[in-house]
């Protein structure tokens, strides 16, 4: 198995997808943390899918809370994974964690579940300093690990990410992860039926498909059992998220693997305030902003199919 698809953030130019060399996956995968100095030559990474010939796929829930807004936990959602036993990553914030302690403290006992870091309180990390990018992800690893718990690997809040956020990332020792396969769920407008036909069209083995389970994905707990059974009818094995990262140090190609339908990545400059947001197919694959914000989702005409344009 092999990284196909992901950003490359390095120099001038744009960014583009690749499969990352064995040394460069395996030392950005070790732990304890690499010093925070960064190697300015060294690319960046942040992974969307895997190219796994036995079908894997991984199914990851995110958990978000800002500031002001705490959110849910979708009990119908959670229900269906553990009856159909299904193992799950949720991509928690720390501020989602210390909201819900009591279904933390639940979720910390099932064993098919796994956490990531989504941040403190959602804020855009790609535009922090360093030193607030490290009270992010220092505040929520303490939060999870209150239950016990680490993360496997790290999500940017909104998609968005950066050279610079990705050095602070892999300083501490997380791989940068988002997704190939967007269910929408956060958008009111989705339909089960959407998410069900999204799902079916654009899995492939090696994928990572995003849903969320902070009551924020309106029609995921309806559509879910048949995502499930479509999944599983089609061969493809549902894994922990773990459990694709795992491999990683082992030899990949070399050569740019592209999925079929690839991330679409924006310039990155290392030095500059440039920021890429990820688009893929589907609508609002992460939280919408705060009231009053705009945010559009990019420049070429591909991307319009990614993230809505939120406006005041």
């Amino acid at each position: 198995m092999a990284v196909a698809g992901g950003a490359f953030i390095g120099g001038a130019g744009p960014a583009r997808a690749v499969a990352p060399t064995a040394p460069l996956v395996a030392a950005a995968s070790q732990a304890p943390a690499p010093s925070p100095e960064a190697d300015p030559e060294a690319p960046r990474v942040i992974i969307t899918r895997f190219d796994d010939a036995q079908k894997r796929v991984a199914l990851t829930f995110d958990a978000c809370a800002t500031k002001n807004k705490g959110y849910g936990f979708d009990r119908g959602i959670y229900e269906t994974l553990r009856r159909e036993k299904v193992p799950a990553t949720f991509f928690t914030s720390g501020r989602w964690v210390e909201m819900h302690p009591d279904v933390m403290a639940e979720l910390a006992t099932n064993p098919l579940v796994e956490f990531g870091n989504h941040s403190y309180d959602h804020p855009h990390m790609a535009r922090l300093s360093a030193a607030r990018i490290d009270a992010e992800l220092d505040q929520t690893e303490a939060a999870l690990a209150r239950f016990g718990k680490r993360s496997v690997a790290f999500r940017p809040p909104y998609g968005e990410f950066s050279a610079h956020l990705i050095d602070v990332v892999h300083a501490h020792g997380m791989q940068a992860v988002l997704w190939d396969v967007v269910s929408g769920d956060p958008s009111k407008a989705t339909t089960t039926s959407g998410i069900i036909d999204v799902v079916k069209r654009e899995t492939r083995g090696g994928s990572i498909i995003i849903f969320h389970i902070n009551g924020r994905g309106w029609k995921t707990a309806e559509a879910l059992p048949t995502v499930l059974h479509d999944l599983r009818a089609r061969g493809f094995q549902l894994v922990s998220l773990s459990s694709l990262l795992g491999p990683l140090a082992a030899p990949a190609t070399t050569a740019p693997v592209l999925p079929a339908r690839g991330p679409h990545v924006a310039t990155v400059a290392p030095a500059g305030p440039t920021t890429a947001r990820f688009a893929a197919p589907g609508p609002v694959p992460c939280e919408v902003p705060a009231p009053g914000e705009r945010i559009v989702a990019g420049t070429e005409a591909e991307a319009a199919v990614g993230e809505e344009a939120w406006t005041p």
